[in-house]
């Protein structure tokens, strides 16, 4: 199949071209880089650009075919009927910068392979300033002695085109596929690409009819392993050229097991043959901490490789290379365990169930779930004991797989377990059952029929799950109970990292800052310590940044995220998604929007599929609440709507969805609906003792315009930590008050701890205020204030800054109708959502149209336009 490819990524680059092609005393540029970054198209682009401007374009490619030919790189615009070498060549520097305009540009591409006689014409053309040119060139290629002296006549602007980075890749994808990209999809692609757009449109193209990379969910996915497709194999093979059987050699075994030390290598190998690699240009040869390691030149060189090479050559040559990290000082190194395993699973070598064993353990802390999964099954089958069952089913659950964990932990003989086994397992199959499976009453049940028959020095696993449950059912002071004898250091760190993460969460949502964070330390050290518990460092995470963020402490919050999202940029599936979705809550805290958008939207993209009640619900919540305080009310109501029809019957995450419902109501106009709705989720938080979260449902509640909070804000001054509470209780008293001086510095002080889209509103606030008390310039000063930090935060558009911006002679119930009857709501329908009567909407209606000069329904919805995406 073909899809449409645009050139995405290369503005800055386009800039430097339009530049030269601008510039008096520059004859044009010098587009250098590697086969298939986009040379051609992107000059190609530029030549468009400039002939929509009106200058005359002229386009040349040179070929290896026609390098032999006089002029065959500009034998279009030879004149028939001419021999002589002079005039022949005169006649087509007149054809090829002959222009109406005055103005030409020609473009050379690949002109290392430009013939003589072109070669001077373009010398002639550059010499004279008849025209501006651009050529393409093939990195690594032999540039002609012409062609240097072309570039010595004049002066080039020269643009070494760099590959995609990863961000550019996944942007062009989302764009050329129409939809999201898995991150983890992404990633894998860059990896086998380096940014290549030419091997990219191959691979994606094929993957998507072969049915390996598919749309699910409204985002592209991609399963199983790639096959190169022919033509693509073809060229590579042709860049590789024909190999003698011992460079062979040196590239399967690379394609195999790279990187390989270099010593290794030549031990494996032939030292001569490694060296004549090199000069080929067929591996890459690099020093790093460890020793000089040894790559193919490029990913795809090993795809294409294995792919031609026999079975059996594969499995002996990863054999070779596991022995010889087997032999190396470093063999019991976590990765190069999991490295030796992994070859040993498709080698010649007899299964070492003690490797596979520690392997599976160190595969699940490098993130890589599959490789555990597929590493333990491996050592169950060569008789590993209980051990393998366990790392197997912790693989297969956090992978979104409960039914296939719960089966591996159901086959596991009891009888000669130990205790402390017994109780690990009962732990692992309830937390299994409570969170993969979504059945808290069965985890319940297995908890407690394992709780008689546990000893007591084995106790810890019950008590642990206990506090897993309690708040997974939203009773956060029965989980601190069960929590009291409990130590972290003392815990399994599986077991102590999942417990830190409950900890930290009941914490934040209690305004306990301090404990939160030191939890959250306490948490990232037994994680350190474990190899079973890497995830579960980014529930930490999200635990942490939550209570910095409640607490208003919110570049602090941008620093841990930032934090983590770098340790999971390396790592496969999840984990990647969770490093963005963390990133995400941050710049939602903080009110970069456009930010927060994207973060989160490729984290729920890349979650929902295997964690839909799980991970993927937990992100899509904010994600919603992001798109609505930008304005994009559809799409977050429709992602509402597909949020509801998820049933998840743990952590309800109440405060949480009912923020992003109070935000899409706001958007839709429902201003008394959203408020509404904050204050029923700020009453229920406070019964939970859950301080921090009402101190941000009356925040939000004072931003739509509520000013009842104040007393309630400043009873909770004495218990919620941070400077977070101490401003939203000014906030709402200046409101209740009408004080528009007080809400101006209350709106700096927004800004000032980090919550731009606070200080959006409390600035709009301020505005309505001045406005009401006559005082038109001043409010008019605020709502340009509140406009620049709408801006800031990359196009926010909140109830508060819409009414600001609009000084319409309306009462507030008066706009909110408006509002509604824009979305296109029926009189009867708008009564029902503010429970109204008719004959109440109807009035107000009439007054609007009064005070506005309007006459119809319609010209009255158009005074209070929104955006729509």
């Amino acid at each position: 199949m073909s899809l449409p490819w645009p050139l995405i990524g290369r503005s800055e680059e386009m800039q430097k071209i339009q530049a030269a092609l601008s510039a008096s005393d520059v004859s044009g540029a010098v587009v250098w880089g590697a086969e298939g970054v986009g040379k051609s198209r992107i000059t190609r682009d530029m030549l468009s650009i400039v002939m929509s401007q009106g200058t005359e374009v002229r386009w040349a490619v040179c070929t290896s075919a026609a390098r032999s030919v006089p002029l065959g790189a500009f034998a279009a615009w030879a004149p028939s009927g001419v021999t002589q070498t002079v005039a022949l060549v005169r006649g087509v520097i007149e054809t090829l910068t002959a222009a109406p305009s005055g103005a030409t540009v020609v473009g050379v591409d690949d002109v290392h392979l430009i013939d003589d006689l072109s070669a001077f014409v373009v010398h002639q053309i550059v010499q004279r300033g008849l025209a501006k040119v651009i050529f393409t060139v093939r990195e690594g290629e032999s540039i002609p002695a012409a062609v240097h002296e072309i570039w010595e006549a004049g002066r080039f602007e020269r643009l070494d085109l760099q590959p995609l980075s990863l961000e550019q890749l996944t942007g062009l994808l989302s764009a050329s596929l129409g939809a999201p990209v898995d991150p983890d999809a992404a990633q894998r692609l860059w990896k086998l690409t380096r940014g290549n757009v030419l091997y990219l449109r191959n691979i994606v193209e094929h993957e998507i009819a072969d049915g390996r990379m598919v749309q699910q969910q409204g985002c592209w996915r991609w399963v199983g392993d790639p096959i190169i497709p022919p033509s693509l194999a073809g060229l590579i093979e042709s860049r590789i050229g024909s190999l003698p059987g011992p460079v062979s050699d040196v590239i399967d075994v690379l394609a195999v097991g790279e990187p390989i030390a270099l010593a290794a290598l030549t031990r494996i190998t032939d030292a001569a043959a490694v060296e004549e690699a090199d000069v080929r240009g067929l591996i890459t040869v690099e020093a790093g901490p460890g020793g000089v390691q040894v790559r193919v030149a490029h990913p795809l060189y090993g795809e294409v490789r294995r792919s031609r090479a026999a079975a059996t050559r594969l499995r002996r040559l990863r054999g070779l290379v596991a022995a010889e990290l087997a032999a190396a000082d470093d063999r019991d190194d976590v990765q190069v365990v999991v490295r030796r395993a992994a070859l040993s699973l498709d080698s010649d070598l007899t299964p070492d169930v003690d490797l596979l064993v520690r392997a599976a353990h160190g595969a699940v802390w490098l993130a890589d779930l599959a490789l555990a999964e597929r590493a333990a099954a491996e050592a169950i089958r060569a008789g590993g004991g209980p051990e393998p069952s366990f790392v197997r089913a912790h693989a297969l659950s956090w992978s979104g797989r409960g039914e296939e964990a719960d089966d591996v932990l159901a086959a596991i003989d009891i009888s000669d377990l130990t205790d402390g086994d017994r109780a690990r397992l009962a732990f692992l199959r309830a937390s299994n059952v409570l969170w993969a499976l979504g059945e808290p009453a069965r985890a319940k049940e297995i908890i407690d029929e394992a709780s008689g028959a546990v000893a007591s020095q084995a106790r810890n696993y019950i008590d642990a799950f206990l506090t897993v449950y309690w708040f997974a059912v939203d009773r956060p002071d029965a989980a601190r109970q069960a929590a009291e004898k409990l130590d972290l250091d003392e815990l399994p760190a599986v077991v102590g990292a999942e417990i830190a993460w409950v900890l930290a969460a009941i914490a934040a949502d209690a305004g306990r800052t301090a404990e939160a964070v030191a939890t959250a330390e306490a948490g990232y050290r037994v994680v350190a310590r474990s190899l079973e518990a890497p995830h579960m460092g980014f529930n930490i995470a999200d635990a942490h940044v939550g209570a910095l963020l409640m607490a208003g402490r919110v570049n602090d919050a941008g620093e841990t995220a930032e934090r983590v999202s770098r340790q999971a940029a390396d790592l496969p599936g999840a984990a990647q998604s969770l490093g963005a979705a963390v990133a995400g809550l941050a710049a939602l805290g903080a009110g970069r929007l456009d930010t927060a958008c994207g973060l989160l939207e490729q984290a729920e993209a890349g979650l929902s599929a295997s964690h839909a009640i799980g991970w993927g619900y937990r992100y899509l919540v904010p994600s919603i609440t992001a798109r609505a305080m930008r304005g994009a009310v559809d799409a977050a109501a429709a992602a509402l709507d597909a949020l509801d029809r998820l049933r998840r019957p743990f952590r309800l995450l109440d405060y949480d969805r009912s923020l992003a419902r109070a935000w899409v109501a706001a958007g839709q106009g429902a201003v008394s609906e959203a408020i509404a709705v904050v204050s029923e989720a700020a009453e229920t938080a406070a019964a939970r003792g859950q301080f921090a979260a009402e101190v941000v449902c009356l925040q939000t509640a004072a931003q739509f315009g509520d000013r009842t909070g104040a007393a309630r804000l400043r009873e909770l001054e004495a218990l919620v930590e941070g400077p977070r509470v101490g401003v939203a209780a000014r906030f709402a008293a200046a409101l209740r008050e009408g004080d528009g001086a007080e809400l101006v510095s209350v709106s700096e002080d927004f800004e000032r701890i980090g919550d731009l889209v606070a200080a959006v509103d409390s600035s709009a606030q301020a505005a309505l205020t001045f406005r009401r008390q006559g005082l038109r310039g001043t409010a008019l000063g605020c709502a340009a204030r509140a406009s620049a930090l709408a801006e800031q935060c990359g196009g926010a558009d909140t109830p508060a800054l819409r009414q600001a911006a609009e000084p319409l002679p309306l009462t507030d119930r008066e706009s909110e109708i408006v509002m509604l009857i824009g979305e296109g709501l029926s009189n009867r329908a708008v009564a029902e959502r503010l429970a109204l009567s008719v004959r109440t909407v109807e009035s107000h209606i009439y007054r609007a149209m009064l005070k506005t000069g309007t006459s119809r329904r319609d010209e009255l919805a158009a005074l209070r336009p929104r955006r729509r995406t």
